[in-house]
């Protein structure tokens, strides 16, 4: 049953905010929050967040204060920010609903499944124990390794079989390209790819949906492959 594929794909890898959690809204929030006395900069700051998806909130941090509000974010005013980042999400996340047919979809793949996300990894790991979910990842990549790095390293574990990233930022699209691993952009929260040429998946909640966008995406990435590796004579 492990070995199994679910829609072509042997490994799945999921990003974590926005794909398994509903966070973006709480995340966001306590963000803006940070920046409370500096209620004329709020809609810059705001839409920085929503540009920035993806990005790892120490360096999202960082560019708003050096960008925004004008403070060198050094070390140890990016702890003090972290810090009370840190807390204010904790109790946002308490009560944060999980993405549309994750849950079910997650527990029931036969396939290895892992998390690649820009969140501390204990951050993931307390809220997957509480959906009971920690312990059907393989495992999970948190923010000390760059995503690229990691759908690299999962690759190179599961050599020779297809793999299949779920992100839902231009930034996980990015990873994936550099990795060279076929993508699904998860518009369940926020659609950040309007008007782009990807596949597309809003929820989980149908198994028949997700199995045809997994087909779709390596069925592109295998063509893509093809005309890059078609000879000179062939244009």
């Amino acid at each position: 049953m492990r070995n199994s594929n679910v829609g072509g794909a042997s490994v799945i890898v999921l990003d974590f905010d926005g794909v398994v959690i509903k966070s973006h809204v709480a995340k966001r929030r306590a963000m803006l929050a940070m920046f409370s006395e500096h209620p004329e900069r709020a809609a810059e700051i705001d839409a920085y967040i929503l540009s920035h998806g993806g990005v790892a909130r120490r360096e999202k941090l960082a560019g708003i204060l050096e960008t925004i509000i004008g403070v060198e974010p050094t070390p140890a005013i990016l702890v003090q920010y972290l810090s009370r980042y840190a807390r204010c999400v904790e109790e946002a996340l308490s009560g944060a609903p999980f993405v549309d047919g994750v849950t079910e979809f997650v527990a029931q793949c036969p396939c290895p499944v892992y998390i690649s996300s820009t969140a501390p990894e204990a951050e993931i790991h307390e809220q997957l124990q509480r959906a009971d979910l920690l312990r059907r990842f393989d495992a999970v990549y948190g923010s000390g390794t760059q995503k690229a790095r990691a759908l690299e390293e999962i690759a190179a574990r599961h050599r020779g079989m297809e793999m299949v990233f779920f992100g839902d930022s231009l930034g996980d699209l990015v990873a994936a390209r550099d990795a060279k691993v076929p993508f699904i952009a998860v518009t369940n929260e926020r659609d950040n790819f309007k008007d782009m040429d990807v596949v597309k998946l809003d929820s989980f909640h149908s198994r028949d949906r997700v199995e045809h966008s997994i087909r779709a995406a390596l069925s592109r990435f295998a063509a893509a492959l093809r005309v890059v590796s078609l000879p000179m004579h062939a244009f």
